[in-house]
C-alpha cells in the first residue's frame, strides 16, 4: 500500500508528452517503490535497484524511458519469480502471499503495459488477426482464478498450475506486441525514443531467447540501439520467435512424451497454446500453405489440453492432435529458418 502513490506518480509523468526524470527520481528514490525494488533484489539475487540509480542519475536524451523500462524489468521480475513460488512451494501460506505479491506487481505497474496495448488493438486485430482486446481482462481474471484456486481447501492445483503458465506468458505477449509496435514506430519515423522503448521491452522478454537463440540477443540489442531508421523491425521479431517457437514445441508433444495426464498434462499444453498465441502474429504471415488455419491451430491446442485432462488420457487421441501441433509448428520454424525442428537447440552464432 505504501507504494500507490509513488506509482500513480510514476504513471502519470509517464504518460506527459515529455516526460520530466525528476519527477520518476522523486517517486522511486527513498520511496517505498526502492525499498519494495531492493527486497526483491534481495529475494531474487538480482541488482535492478543498483541500475535504476544508475539510470536516474543520467540526463542524456531517453533516459527517463531507460529508467521507466528497468523499473517495469524489476517489477516484471519480480512478478514472474512470486509467481513460480505459488506453483512450487510446499507452504500454502506462502504460496498465497507470493500470488498476492505478484498480483500487486501487475496490478500497480504491469498492467499499464497491457492497458496501451488493448487500447489499440481493434485496429491491431482487423489488420493483422491479432486479438488481444481483452489481453488485460484476461491476466486480471487468471490472478482472480490462482487467488480462489489457494483459497480453496485443499488448493486446487487443476486451477492454480495452468493459471500460472497461462498468465506468465500471456505477460509475454503483451510485451511481443508493444515491442513490435514500437520498432515499427522508431524505424516509420526515425524515433529515437520509440527504438529506446523497444529495447527496454527487450530486456524483459532476453531470457526467452537464452539457449534457444542465443546470438540473436546481441543482434536484437544491436538493432534496437542503434540508428532507428536501420531498424529492421521484421528481423527483430524473426529473432525473437526463434527463441519463442522453440518453447512452444515442447510442449506440442511433452505431454504425449511425457505419459503425463491430469494437472500435469493440462499444465503442459496450456504453456504450450500460451506461448503458441504469440506466435500466431508470424505464423500467419510466414506459413505459405494455404491449409494453414490459426484458428483451427488454436482448437487444436484447445482440444489437445481436453484429451489430456483425463488421469488415464487416450494415447492415440493424443497421438492424432499432437501430430498436428508438431507439423505447424514445425512449419513455421522451416519459415524462420532454423536448421532442423527442435525444442531445445541453441542458434549457432553467424560466422
Amino acid at each position: 500500500m505504501a507504494t500507490l502513490p509513488y506509482f500513480h506518480a510514476i504513471h502519470s509523468a509517464a504518460a506527459q508528452p515529455t516526460p520530466e526524470l525528476s519527477a520518476l527520481r522523486s517517486a522511486y528514490l527513498g520511496t517505498a517503490v526502492q525499498t519494495l525494488v531492493k527486497a526483491s533484489d534481495a529475494d531474487i539475487g538480482r541488482v535492478d535497484d543498483d541500475a535504476l540509480t544508475t539510470a536516474l542519475s543520467s540526463d542524456a536524451p531517453g533516459a527517463f524511458i531507460t529508467a521507466e523500462f528497468l523499473l517495469h524489468g524489476a517489477l516484471s521480475q519480480r512478478m514472474r519469480h512470486n509467481l513460480e513460488v505459488a506453483f512450487k512451494d510446499k507452504d500454502p501460506v506462502k504460496r498465497t502471499a507470493a500470488w498476492s505479491a505478484a498480483r500487486c506487481a501487475w496490478e500497480q505497474d504491469l498492467r499499464h503495459l497491457a492497458l496501451a496495448l488493448q487500447a489499440r488493438s481493434a485496429e491491431l486485430s482487423a489488420e493483422t488477426g491479432r486479438d488481444d482486446a481483452t489481453i488485460a481482462a484476461d491476466i486480471d481474471a487468471l490472478f482472480a482464478a490462482g487467488a480462489a484456486a489457494l483459497a480453496a481447501e485443499p488448493i486446487d492445483e487443476r486451477v492454480l498450475k495452468p493459471a500460472y503458465e497461462a498468465l506468465e506468458k500471456t505477460w509475454f505477449r503483451v510485451i511481443h506486441r508493444e515491442l513490435a509496435a514500437a520498432a515499427a514506430r522508431a524505424r516509420q519515423d526515425g524515433d529515437a525514443l520509440a527504438a529506446r522503448r523497444a529495447l527496454g521491452l527487450f530486456h524483459l522478454l532476453r531470457d526467452r531467447l537464452q539457449d534457444r537463440n542465443t546470438p540473436g540477443i546481441a543482434r536484437v540489442e544491436a538493432q534496437l540501439g542503434g540508428d532507428p531508421k536501420q531498424i529492421d523491425p521484421a528481423a527483430v521479431m524473426r529473432e525473437i520467435d526463434i527463441a519463442l517457437v522453440k518453447r512452444a514445441r515442447k510442449y506440442a508433444s511433452h505431454a504425449l512424451d511425457a505419459h503425463l495426464g491430469g494437472v500435469d498434462g493440462l499444465t503442459s499444453v496450456t504453456e504450450g497454446l500460451a506461448y503458441t498465441r504469440i506466435l500466431l502474429p508470424g505464423m500467419r504471415a510466414a506459413i505459405r500453405d494455404p491449409s494453414f488455419d490459426p484458428e483451427a491451430h488454436v482448437a487444436a491446442w484447445q482440444h489437445f489440453a481436453e484429451a489430456v485432462e483425463p488421469a488415464e488420457p487416450d494415447p492415440d487421441e493424443l497421438k492424432k492432435l499432437s501430430a498436428e501441433l508438431v507439423h505447424w509448428n514445425c512449419a513455421y520454424q522451416q519459415a524462420l529458418g532454423i536448421r532442423e525442428c527442435t525444442a531445445t537447440a541453441d542458434e549457432r552464432a553467424k560466422p
